[in-house]
């Protein structure tokens, strides 16, 4: 399959199709090296990924030359500010991958510049990418890939974000705003009566009665203490719609959903978040191909389509990346004008797991194998992957085939998450499988 999107000449549109689907890649490192015989664990992974029609992966960071960038670091970022040289990215063009999702939380780390200057490097690689605009309609649209197979469209999508990397709508007497492709996750602090009263107080007292809806989680009284939480309609309906498009003019729908929501620790998928993928495809969605906690979540088919909750981590650079930005020292307390990156790194080893990211379970992954036939998933096999945690950070985070028992505990762990959704996922001759 031609990667520019242009089919392959003389091969006939067939019915029967395969996908292979990755979660995050946060690269920072060159791989390309690793592609031979000698690295077998590396090597057979890319040979998988090119083995199949379709390849979509979650390109989560910034890419660009920092000795050309004109740019700046954003005043908000999506919890570290991500940056990936042009090579990289080619990098995994060469793993096989032929579709890049940017709807995520890191989209504009670097600001408005950051995005543009991503998206400059991605066209002129001939990359087709979704997911961030220089509106909120643009944002939206799918990109397309012409194939042997059938035509494809691609939307990205995250419910995560910073406020301000939001892609703003177009106007006739306003320009839109440049971001990322966001549906919201709206809030609400639902209390028992008594600490009700006593919070409206405080608020009352501070001389704010809108203080908690300042801070987007507005207060409510109800019969117990808990936090609500639900899609906002308005984007709901606009991106179903963006959808229903797609699938007017391609074959096949893919939709990339990033959602780190409630918290990266948690395996279990917010119910709002299983209706609106199954409302993905209902409305015309191949796949849904999730994405955003840094680990696996759960599986299901619905409607005769997959839907994958989160496919966790597929590249994890996490640890050398550089430059890293004055504010980011900042939120290690040390000193931003004589620190370097190594004394960020070092310093942020040393803090919560909610900042290192120790748990096995953020360094294990699946790389499934889709068949189709049409738009009816038929089989999907699991190949177990690990991201190399026990290596040094120069060479963790990147991703190989496990070894059998490895391989064993990361299909066990997903098909309990799966378990949950009616979907049962075997482990078999050191692989996972799903069968209609």
């Amino acid at each position: 399959m031609a990667r520019s999107g242009t089919a392959a000449k003389g091969r006939p549109t067939a019915q029967q199709w395969t996908l292979t689907a990755a979660g995050d890649a946060i690269i920072g490192n060159r791989t390309r090296h690793l592609d031979r015989p000698e690295d077998a664990g590396f090597h057979e992974l890319c040979r998988l990924i090119r083995s199949v029609d379709v390849a979509s992966v979650n390109l989560e960071t910034n890419v660009f030359d920092m000795a050309t960038f004109n740019g700046s670091p954003g005043a908000e970022r999506g919890g570290s500010y991500l940056i990936a040289p042009p090579a990289a990215l080619a990098d995994l063009a060469h793993m096989g991958f032929h579709l890049f999702a940017r709807g995520n939380n890191h989209a504009c780390d670097w600001g408005i510049e950051g995005l543009r200057e991503t998206t400059r490097v991605l066209d002129g690689m001939g990359l087709p990418h979704s997911g961030c605009g220089e509106n909120l309609g643009q944002a939206g649209r799918a990109t397309y890939l012409d194939t042997v197979v059938g035509r494809v469209a691609m939307l990205s999508l995250t419910t995560t974000f910073p406020a301000s990397h939001r892609a703003g709508a177009q106007r006739g007497d306003v320009a839109g705003r440049p971001g990322v492709n966001g549906v919201r996750v709206k809030r609400r602090l639902e209390l028992d009566p008594q600490t009700y009263k006593a919070l409206t107080a405080a608020q009352a007292a501070q001389g704010n009665p809108r203080l908690f809806e300042n801070a987007n989680l507005p207060l409510a009284e109800g019969t117990e203490t808990r936090i609500v939480e639900w899609l906002d309609p308005r984007d709901v309906d606009r991106f179903l719609a963006e959808i229903r498009n797609a699938a007017a003019f391609a074959d096949i729908v893919l939709v990339n959903g990033h959602t780190h929501e409630p918290a990266n620790p948690v395996t279990r998928t917010p119910e709002w978040l299983v209706t609106f993928a199954r409302a993905c495809i209902d409305a015309g969605a191949t796949a849904y191909l999730g994405h955003g906690p840094h680990q696996l979540r759960g599986m299901e088919i619905h409607a005769g389509r997959p839907i994958f909750y989160s496919l966790g981590n597929f590249v994890f650079h996490r640890d050398t990346t550089e430059p890293v930005p004055f504010d980011q020292y900042e939120v290690l307390d040390l000193p931003g004008g004589t620190a370097v990156p190594a004394d960020y790194y070092a310093a942020r080893a040393g803090k919560s797991a909610s900042l290192n990211f120790a748990d096995t379970a953020y360094y294990e992954t699946l790389l499934p194998i889709l068949r189709f036939s049409g738009t009816e998933v038929t089989g999907i096999t699991f190949h177990p992957v690990e991201l190399s945690q026990a290596l040094p950070p120069s060479r963790r985070g990147t991703p190989r085939l496990t070894d059998k028992a490895t391989g064993e505990r990361v299909v066990t762990r997903f098909a309990e998450l799966s378990r949950h959704f009616g979907c049962a996922v075997t482990w078999k001759g050191g692989l996972g499988h799903w069968k209609a």
